[in-house]
């Protein structure tokens, strides 16, 4: 298997973890409050023992506990998790030290935990789906570039999913090793330090070359990889092992990344500035948008801002992927060869919007239901939701053709017409322009040249290129491969089938044969070559190709007949007996 094979099941296997271990608690409960009870503790910042605040009235004030206490319980255990996290009506019975080092025992009683209000439903909401996209975005890169710049876009993506929900929901379903297991690779691998691999893929991105001051710092970048993923698992073994916080733990939970959304921020500039001015044009709104979810994403490591405002705020971090999906699918930056149909991103788009839908009739349901209203209405709900799935599907195909297809349509509608009008060509120098010139203009294209059978048959000669066509085959047998694959098939040929036939120079080029058949006789094809910005020919594109090679079959019947006609005119009216 070559290594984008391997890389590509590599992919396809990590995705598959991250969906399993992160959307159950997605979908359980209420996205935050997943066990539905509390006892009113609320931990230190790097949720280990100490209890930084207690809610007034809630079990665990009554039983005692107050700001400042340590329980005494086994760090990242399922048991403090289980008090961090309870179902209601479950009961716990915990050792607590205070700070004049006397221990005491509280036991307490899970209450239900306080509904979510309307807001917080739609912050949570928007943030299952900012993570769903910024998955899919990420997934979708490394299947079609697998490398250094992509999987390190895919990890930092992959951050971006809490780590809370998993520690809560998973602490009474797994056993305490695979638990344990489990809370050390969000608390390390998945934790603060997820951030960084921001810097690998913003200096590569899209096509930087690690030359220079590049070089440098990717040397400097992997370095400090190293190092904050090491510090990261030694605060994770000291908090484990004697359930203290590190005294200087704000620097790596706070600090560090808040400075490599700076490091970060400098270098999208610095490319930006040193960029010619056509890839300047081509990706002003992708730095305006990384930049702003730069500072969104930040803003939840500044400890002075609240919980809600972090929500919030930190959900506009959809404007990165979102931003490096149009600049990779609509202008390109990456150079990527690869057939993008738009049956393809309907499809991708349709599951999406289904499961956001599917999504927001579970979430409707539980609010009628929690509000005891009639089945009638919750069915009501559904059925009225459904009925929208195909409205906002349509919704959604427009601005895909809007934003990412605008061009293409522009190309359809300018060559539906070229070909509406080919039949009426009376020579073929118009026919020529119409199969190359015209199409290859429209599509940007490489190269194209068109090739005519010859007057006995035995070649296919050369009649016409491009206008940017530098190479071409003068001619080609007829018992050449390519002439007996069009002649045989009928069809298009993709020239990686004959690439042996062909010299080097014009293999590298030509990607495409297309056959014009008049009464199943090839009578000229027309070699294309792929984008000029190297991307191929997509389905699409075959599709306006053929139509093109049907109607030019008619213009030449057409020319025929009018030389015919001509011909039989010229005949008539030439004097009796000349000749």
């Amino acid at each position: 298997m070559t290594y984008a094979g391997n890389a590509r099941a590599v992919l396809f296997v990590l995705t598959a973890l991250v969906v399993a271990v992160f959307y159950p608690p997605l979908a359980h409960g209420d996205f935050v409050r997943w066990t539905g009870g509390t006892f009113g503790l609320i931990p230190g910042p790097t949720g280990g023992l100490l209890v930084s605040d207690v809610t007034p009235g809630t079990p665990a004030w009554i039983a005692g506990l107050r700001a400042g206490d340590r329980i005494v319980l086994p760090p990242f255990s399922i048991e403090y998790a289980a008090l961090e996290v309870p179902h209601a009506g479950e009961s716990a019975t915990v050792t607590f030290r205070r700070s004049d080092g006397t221990l005491h025992q509280a036991h307490m009683v899970a209450q239900p935990a306080t509904p979510l209000s309307p807001a917080e439903w739609a912050l949570n909401i928007a943030t299952a789906l900012v993570v769903t996209v910024f998955l899919i975005i990420a997934t979708v890169l490394v299947y079609m570039r697998p490398g250094i710049m992509t999987w390190s876009f895919y990890a930092f993506a992959v951050g971006y999913f809490s780590t809370a929900g998993p520690i809560a929901f998973y602490h009474g379903v797994l056993p305490p090793a695979l638990y344990l297991a489990m809370v050390f690779v969000l608390g390390t691998l998945l934790g603060n330090v997820v951030v960084m691999p921001l810097l690998p893929f913003v200096l590569r991105f899209p096509n930087q070359p690690l030359e220079g001051w590049r070089a440098k710092a990717n040397t400097a970048i992997w370095i400090a990889l190293a190092l904050g993923y090491a510090l990261y698992i030694y605060e994770w073994v000291y908090l484990h092992g004697t359930g203290n916080d590190l005294s200087w733990a704000s620097v790596l939970d706070e600090w560090l990344p808040l400075a490599v959304f700076v490091a970060a921020a400098i270098i999208v500039l610095k490319n930006y500035k040193g960029a010619d001015a056509a890839v300047r044009a081509r990706t002003g709104f992708l730095i305006a948008g990384t930049l702003m979810s730069f500072l969104a994403y930040a803003v939840y490591f500044i400890p002075s801002v609240d919980n809600t405002t972090k929500t919030a705020v930190s959900d506009l971090v959809i404007l990165m992927p979102v931003c490096v999906a149009y600049a990779v699918l609509r202008h390109r930056v990456l150079d990527i060869n690869f057939v993008l149909n738009r049956a393809i991103v309907y499809a991708a788009l349709s599951i999406f919007i289904v499961m956001a839908v599917t999504l927001l009739d579970w979430t409707s349901s539980r609010i009628v239901s929690k509000a005891h209203l009639a089945t009638l209405l919750e069915i009501g709900v559904t059925v009225g939701i459904g009925f929208g799935l195909s409205r906002l599907n349509r919704t959604f195909e427009h601005w895909v053709d809007v934003l990412l297809f605008r061009r293409r349509h522009e190309a359809e509608r300018y060559l539906a017409r070229v070909a509406d009008a080919l039949p009426y060509a009376t020579s073929e120098d118009a026919i020529t322009d119409g199969l190359v010139h015209e199409p290859v203009d429209a599509l940007e294209l490489i190269a194209g040249a068109l090739y005519r059978r010859s007057s006995d048959g035995r070649r296919f000669e050369g009649v016409a290129t491009s206008n940017e066509t530098l190479v071409a085959p003068m001619g080609f047998d007829r018992n050449h491969n390519l002439v007996r694959f069009l002649q045989a098939g009928e069809e298009c040929v993709w020239l990686d089938d004959v690439r042996a036939h062909l010299d080097a120079s014009n293999s590298a080029i030509y990607v495409l044969a297309v056959p014009v058949l008049v009464r199943h006789e090839l009578v000229s094809f027309v070699l294309y070559g792929a984008h000029r910005n190297g991307s191929q020919i997509d389905p699409d594109e075959v599709a306006l190709l053929k139509a093109l090679v049907r109607e030019a079959a008619r213009a030449y019947d057409h020319v025929e007949a009018v030389r015919t006609r001509e011909l039989i005119g010229q005949l008539s009216a030439a004097p009796a007996g000349s000749g």
